[in-house]
């Protein structure tokens, strides 16, 4: 009797596969990170490199800040100077680039340049006998005024129109001759010879003596009073 034998069937249960859970925060692209997002890593970030690159950005467009400033490119700022300490730790706060105090001082350079003196210029303003006026300008303000008073006076005789004011202003001074009368204020206002003689050194006083008579007959009387008296000086030489 032949013995019929049942197939063997095997049930395979279904296998449920879970999926990975996805990442919170990434290192980089395709590069998970581990555990919970970390908070330094703001959401509008995807991943920790796009962070990274965003600071990197943002230096180029603020700028980075020297550990020392050089003032050196400037020809009127002293670095030295106490105030520039509290620009630079301003700007240092501030992530100035020195790029940008650079151009700072350029600007300002060029701000100051435009009130410099050419004094080359200022000279040929005055004409050919600009020397010879100086000389005379400068004798009679030492002779006249004390040192301070004269120090004051030459540092800020810059320009022609300023040293033909004070040639103007002396040469009033001259056109009124006080005879002394005991009073020591009078002596102030006497000419010596030398310098009537050395005011028709000015070109416009020698003309002005040759066309006209009563300017002439002025200078002729003073230069008769100077003969006998003295205490105004008025040097030409040094």
């Amino acid at each position: 009797m032949t013995e019929t034998v049942q197939p063997v069937t095997t049930e395979t249960a279904p296998v449920t596969e879970t999926p990975p859970a996805t990442p919170s925060w990434f290192i980089d692209e395709g590069v998970p990170g581990v555990g919970a997002r970390p908070p330094w890593l703001s959401d509008k970030f995807k991943t920790a490199a796009d962070l990274a690159k965003s600071y990197t950005e943002l230096e180029k467009k603020i700028g980075s800040a020297p550990d020392e400033y050089d003032f050196s490119k400037s020809k009127f700022i002293d670095p030295d100077y106490a105030p520039f300490d509290e620009l630079k730790q301003l700007a240092k706060d501030k992530r100035v680039p020195q790029e940008v105090m650079d151009k700072m001082l350029q600007s300002f350079d060029k701000y100051m340049d435009e009130f410099a003196v050419d004094y080359t210029e200022e000279t040929k303003a005055l004409g050919e006998n600009a020397k010879e006026r100086l000389t005379v300008l400068d004798n009679w303000a030492k002779a006249n005024l004390k040192k301070e008073s004269y120090e004051a006076l030459t540092s800020s005789l810059t320009t022609a129109a300023a040293i033909k004011a004070l040639e103007e202003l002396r040469g009033k001074m001259m056109t009124t001759t006080t005879i002394p009368n005991g009073n020591d204020g009078a002596a102030d206002n006497i000419q010596t010879i030398e310098s009537i003689r050395s005011e028709l050194m000015n070109p416009e006083n020698l003309k002005k003596y040759q066309e006209d008579p009563k300017y002439r007959a002025d200078w002729q009387a003073r230069l008769t009073i100077a003969s006998k008296n003295s205490g105004f000086i008025d040097k030409m030489g040094g």
